[in-house]
């Protein structure tokens, strides 16, 4: 997630980051519960429309993010019509008959719609994880949400050695460059490179963890009750009107789905 967030400017950055879960989550509880592929269709298209305007995040970084998913969704929505059990289906009419092999028109459906449901899920929780520093989501959790500061900051602390491990990777694979090891290969040449890597990095992180639990012994990390923070974290009205404003158009949007006959019955409510 850390290394997702993008730290640039916008409004959906200065907002607090537990005002975007309280807006987000119902409405990707709401997508996960659809079982046709137009009103995930829509908030697919809401979710790309808020990452690329409010959210300022550039084409090229969502780009990157996104089209691996996106090739796999669409590998699993062109295969998921041959590989389902025909009985399912057979009552559907016929979309394409290849020789032995056909395909119902109800499975290509069904198929598009898993696909963009989970796409859309996927897209609407990067509006949060694109605008909103790890740091201080859990910051906010701590002090708004009463979650227990010793788990919180010790999730904080956990995170941040993901970029330690990383710049580490780089300057030991900078060095064994250097040194002219060679990385091409077969399997043997792949595990002792693996092997190369992994026994410093593991050292490393040893050696940074025993550092990090120093400090905080050091500062008498959990032996009160409560503490006292730098950075405060409280609801203004701008959080208040972000989530209105979006719940507000994603019921518009939900409404004109179903006035439209695309708001079909949700997956709780279809055997009812």
């Amino acid at each position: 997630m850390q290394m997702i967030y993008q730290e640039v400017d916008s409004p959906l950055h200065r907002l607090n980051p537990l005002s975007k879960v309280l807006a987000l989550v119902p409405i990707v509880l709401f997508v996960a519960l659809t079982t046709d592929p137009w009103v995930p269709l829509v908030f697919l298209v809401l979710a790309v429309v808020i990452i690329l305007g409010p959210a300022r995040v550039s084409l090229r970084t969502f780009g990157r993010i996104n089209v691996p998913l996106f090739l796999a969704m669409v590998s699993f929505m062109v295969t998921y019509p041959f590989l389902v059990r025909a009985e399912l289906f057979n009552h559907s009419p016929v979309f394409l008959q290849l020789g032995p092999i056909t395909v119902y028109q109800a499975a290509v459906v069904s198929g598009a719609a898993a696909v963009l449901r989970v796409y859309a899920m996927f897209l609407l929780s990067l509006i949060f994880t694109f605008t909103t520093d790890i740091s201080d989501f859990i910051r906010a959790l701590v002090q708004q949400w009463k979650f227990p500061y010793k788990l919180g900051y010790g999730v904080l602390a956990a995170f941040r050695f993901v970029p330690m491990l990383q710049s580490e990777f780089r300057l030991i694979q900078a060095a064994h460059k250097i040194r002219g090891i060679e990385d091409r290969g077969g399997l043997r040449v792949q595990y002792e490179r693996l092997r190369r890597y992994i026994i410093p990095l593991l050292a490393t992180a040893i050696r940074r963890a025993e550092r990090t639990a120093l400090a905080m012994d050091g500062r008498a990390f959990g032996v009160l009750a409560r503490r006292s923070y730098f950075k405060q974290f409280r609801f203004h009205g701008r959080d208040y009107l972000f989530i209105a404003s979006f719940w507000l158009l994603c019921l518009l949007l939900i409404g004109i789905c179903w006035y439209a006959g695309w708001l079909g019955p949700l997956s709780l409510l279809k055997n009812l």
